[in-house]
């Protein structure tokens, strides 16, 4: 069923990982309320709880982009759901809001390795032609753990106690170690690819052109790596105010249960896994048509952070119906354009192999923006008892994106990139080894 497609498991499996790891994530976002009346604090407290894991996350980064450089993601990948899932474990542990914060910067430094591994995986598996569509499944897992979760997890916090959550989460991320560890390989030593799909994902896969001195000062006088930076960090502070605040939002804003704030949590993210993978396909469809790679990027770029600022209508909505039609429409916008970040990103980079040294500094320092959303928005709800100015905001910050990606990306890689074409099976391939 799946032969010649084999990659296409491989980025399923990207996507399953990454909807684990933002699963993960929701869980506090879903404990929260509880949490704040059990513990006896406030919403300026719980967004530097909300906010915590992002602490070392970012400051992990960019090291663990250098060590997708040399150690096999099958590897890493492993290691860091283990961790993922010691975490959840320890969370069940804590008796005060201070206590949360161990756990909680523990999960940051598992999952400082998850994006710059996703994408080494994905430009291992994938020719150029179809990178934006496995970019786009990849951050697509960011929507699907979004929508999974929150109905989930706001069941069992509602009926058997927010402890159970995080035991599932735990449980969940040990199976997924495992059967990644077991599965892996890379396409140069997978068995069970064939020989036209081995030399159809290695046809336009240039050489390593590493140099010998750290890449830093490559990276950091590149003018696009810059603007899809300021656009990231844009886009994640307004991601992370969705994900850790939007359960909240509903039940003080918009007077919903726990349960039923899980279920319309759950809308916006269930849409945005669609929008999610349609948007890559529709830049692996411009540059197929001959749309230069600058410009069949930036249309899902400019475009998803254009429709984010509907989260105007949400701050603005007099009815709940339409708050969560505006955040749906803005979140599927947010999900998009992630994506192409991502595939931009590839098209950047992968012609130094520096990808998951680039991946680590742009997702560290665009990670800036996920450390301050849940904070910003969590000191001003407790200072002005409302959620319309941190929304306002995160639309202010959704204009800035688009005009970052916009006007600041101007020298990507013009490749034009045919489709798949047809490969002789018994074409040869040299070299081999397991990232």
């Amino acid at each position: 069923m799946f032969k010649g497609r084999r990659r296409w498991l491989v980025a399923t499996f990207v996507l399953i990982i990454t909807a684990v790891a933002y699963i993960d994530r929701v869980n506090l976002s879903i404990a929260a309320p509880i949490l704040t009346e059990q513990f006896h604090t406030n919403a300026a407290v719980m967004g530097l709880l909300l906010s915590s894991f992002t602490w070392t996350y970012t400051l992990f980064n960019v090291p663990a982009g250098m060590l997708v450089d040399r150690i096999q993601v099958r590897v890493l990948y492993s290691l860091a759901l283990l961790v993922w899932a010691v975490s959840s474990f320890l969370t069940t542990l804590v008796r005060s809001a201070g206590t949360l914060f161990v756990p909680r910067l523990l999960l940051g430094v598992g999952e400082a390795p998850f994006a710059p591994a996703a994408i080494r995986t994905l430009a291992d598996w994938l020719p150029k032609s179809e990178r934006a569509t496995g970019s786009s499944m990849f951050i697509s897992g960011v929507a699907l753990g979004s929508a999974l979760g929150p109905p989930v997890l706001a069941y069992l916090v509602s009926g058997f106690g927010w402890q159970s959550a995080f035991i599932a989460t735990g449980v969940l991320s040990l199976l997924v170690a495992a059967i990644w560890y077991a599965w892996y390989r890379h396409p140069l030593d997978d068995t069970k690819l064939t020989q036209a799909e081995r030399q159809l994902i290695l046809r336009d896969q240039e050489p390593p052109k590493q140099e010998g001195r750290a890449p830093w000062g490559r990276i950091a006088r590149h003018r696009d790596i810059w603007a899809i930076t300021a656009g990231y960090f844009c886009l994640l502070y307004i991601l992370y105010t969705f994900i850790t605040w939007l359960p909240s939002y509903l039940i003080e804003d918009r007077n919903m249960t726990v349960l039923k704030s899980g279920f319309a949590t759950s809308i916006p993210w269930a849409v945005a896994f669609v929008c999610g993978i349609l948007g890559g396909r529709l830049s692996d469809f411009a540059l197929r048509r001959g749309v230069s790679t600058l410009n069949a990027r930036k249309i899902v770029l400019v475009g998803g952070m254009v429709a984010a600022l509907a989260i105007v209508g949400t701050a603005l909505a007099s009815s709940a119906a339409v708050a969560i039609g505006c955040l749906t429409i803005s979140t599927a916008g947010i999900i998009t354009a992630n994506g192409a970040v991502w595939a931009a990103t590839q098209d950047i980079v992968r012609e130094l192999d520096l990808t998951g040294s680039a991946t680590g500094f742009i997702n560290g320092i665009g990670n800036v923006g996920g450390i301050l959303g849940p904070i910003v928005t969590g000191a001003v709800v407790y200072a002005t008892g409302s959620f319309l100015a941190p929304l306002i905001l995160a639309a202010g910050l959704a204009l800035v994106g688009a005009l970052a990606w916009g006007f600041g990306m101007r020298s990507t890689p013009r490749t034009r990139v045919s489709g798949p074409t047809r490969i002789r099976e018994n074409a040869g391939v040299k070299g081999g080894h397991d990232r």
